[in-house]
């Protein structure tokens, strides 16, 4: 069965942009437009710019930059978390090793 589908619009800059989503990720959708628009009028009230150009592009620079700081701390984490597996693992097979004798 194929997956539904629907046609949105949504608006960044004043700008429509249709798109058609997989229906149950419109939210997703609506959420990113709305990040958007938030982020392109904080660098309007903040910096005074007015091009709506401009905005969008600070505001694409500031959502890459966020996108590149959790992917690197995410790598992190799952690199620590592998870490403490691999030693939660050993002190395991210790323990296994240690009552294995013991029977004996």
């Amino acid at each position: 069965m194929a997956e539904e589908r629907k046609s949105i619009t949504l608006y960044i800059g004043q700008q429509p942009f249709r798109l058609v989503v997989p229906a149950n990720e419109e939210a997703l959708y609506r959420r990113a437009e709305s990040r958007i628009q938030k982020s392109m009028q904080y660098m309007a009230e903040k910096n005074k710019i007015t091009d709506r150009f401009t905005q969008l592009g600070f505001a694409a620079i500031n959502s890459a930059l966020n996108e590149i700081c959790l992917t690197e701390k995410q790598a992190f984490i799952d690199s620590d978390l592998e870490n403490n597996l691999r030693k939660i693992q050993e002190e395991i097979q210790l323990v296994l090793n240690n009552s294995n004798e013991k029977a004996y």
